[in-house]
């Protein structure tokens, strides 16, 4: 896991004045931000999977780009960021539609590893193909276009395929995706 100084927050997002590493935040379960981008094409929804490397999730999907806000980073500037590392697609912050700010807690026992985010989720609605990303495959193994009706089936009837904690993650998904459809 690539480790980063990250600002630690309070439940309320507000900055605490202590910066960490994310390995250190992510041991002791303190609150950090990250940043999710949804990604449609079209009428479809990218979503990534998760290189079998990673800490968190290996091989199950996820959105369409995620990570860490780097201590003194806006999440905007994350966002553009992680685009261009994950996905390698140019993308300014004026590209992207705030959704909300979320809380999202999960665990990996196994590893001692305690996830407590506040996420600024982001929508970008890209007019390129998915043959436009070249993906970094240190982070992710693969993209894939759903259409919304085979996602949500899937997440009802095979949440193990996607990161985070089955339940949690399914109805931050549904939930989700419900607001991308109004903005269709």
């Amino acid at each position: 896991m690539e480790d980063e100084l990250v600002d630690i927050v309070d439940e309320n997002d507000n900055e605490t004045g202590v910066v960490k590493l994310k390995s250190e935040a992510h041991k002791k379960g303190e609150f950090h931000r990250a940043v999710h981008l949804w990604i449609t094409v079209g009428r479809k929804i990218l979503l990534q999977k998760r290189a079998p490397a990673k800490h968190f999730f290996p091989n199950k999907f996820d959105v369409g780009c995620a990570g860490h806000v780097s201590s003194g980073d806006t999440y905007e500037q994350t966002l553009t960021r992680e685009a261009e590392e994950e996905l390698g697609i140019k993308i300014d912050e004026q590209d992207v539609s705030f959704l909300e700010k979320r809380m999202l807690f999960s665990k990996a026992e196994d590893l001692g590893l305690i996830n407590r985010e506040i996420i600024g989720v982001y929508l970008l609605k890209f007019d390129g193909t998915i043959d436009d990303m070249r993906i970094n495959k240190e982070e992710l193994s693969e993209v894939r276009l759903f259409d919304v009706e085979e996602l949500k089936s899937l997440l009802k009837s095979s949440p193990e395929m996607f990161a985070g904690p089955k339940e949690q993650n399914k109805i931050y998904f549904l939930e989700t995706i419900e607001k991308i459809e109004k903005l269709f």
